[in-house]
């Protein structure tokens, strides 16, 4: 959204005050909501409370060339980056869960060892 401080008050002067019904299914909210080249910041922490069915969504609509910013990112980061979704990253940490077998890059890493 465009940052200057008048254009959000008119925006939201103008935007309608009517209850109306939003709900959507999570294939028709990635649809409208997210696009190839948006910043995606998701909520979570680690591997609590992430969106992943909204990460298989995004990926199974394949979208690209995304921007990512996590906190605390695991499930999320993973499924995003195996397809490929995001080419820059913003995130303080990266929960490796390979130690709980949760990640492919244990197999990887066993597969270079033997």
């Amino acid at each position: 959204m465009d940052p200057d401080p008048e254009h959000a008050r008119e925006f939201f002067h103008q935007k309608p005050r009517k209850m109306v019904n939003k709900a959507m299914t999570l294939t028709k909210a990635i649809e409208t909501f997210v696009h190839d080249g948006d910043y995606l910041a998701l909520g979570g922490f680690g591997a609590n409370r992430t969106p992943i069915a909204a990460c298989h969504e995004i990926l199974r609509q394949g979208r690209k060339n995304m921007g990512f910013a996590g906190h605390t990112a695991s499930h999320d980061f993973e499924i995003l980056c195996a397809g490929e979704v995001f080419d820059r990253v913003d995130a303080g940490y990266i929960v490796g869960l390979e130690a709980r077998g949760l990640s492919l890059r244990e197999e990887i890493h066993a597969d270079r060892q033997g």
